[in-house]
């Protein structure tokens, strides 16, 4: 198993290689009030190496809300995953720029009745 707990430049670029040919991650969070992990896939797009998640209930998802209290995540693609800080943000023009690059990479599967609050998203550095 890859684990990018390291900050070795090849661990990440392979880590950075696999998001680039997948079209969801993994993500592993620690639930506000059980206080355990769980995990959800989630859809994502790539900017440099940086992973953007836009919750599909904005503010209101509950692994949003976990991440607001305890902002650890772990994102896993097959036997590869990477631990690493949250960023939340919800500056609105931000959100709508990332839900472009959605669009544009989901085409085929988008419907605009996915994400039906769009308030937020997560950023988390790879």
């Amino acid at each position: 198993m890859l684990n990018l707990t390291s900050d070795s430049p090849a661990s990440r670029e392979e880590f950075l290689n696999k998001l680039r040919r997948s079209s969801e991650v993994r993500i592993t969070v620690l639930g506000r009030t059980t206080k355990k992990k769980f995990s959800v896939p989630v859809w994502f797009v790539l900017g440099g190496e940086k992973v953007f998640l836009v919750p599909n209930t904005g503010s209101d998802n509950n692994w949003f809300k976990d991440l607001a209290e305890n902002p650890q995540i772990e994102l896993s693609i097959g036997n590869a995953s990477v631990t690493s800080k949250a960023s939340l943000v919800r500056d609105s023009d931000e959100v709508k720029k990332v839900l472009d690059k959605f669009r544009e990479k989901y085409r085929s599967m988008w419907s605009e009745s996915y994400y039906t609050k769009r308030d937020v998203l997560v950023q988390v550095t790879v």
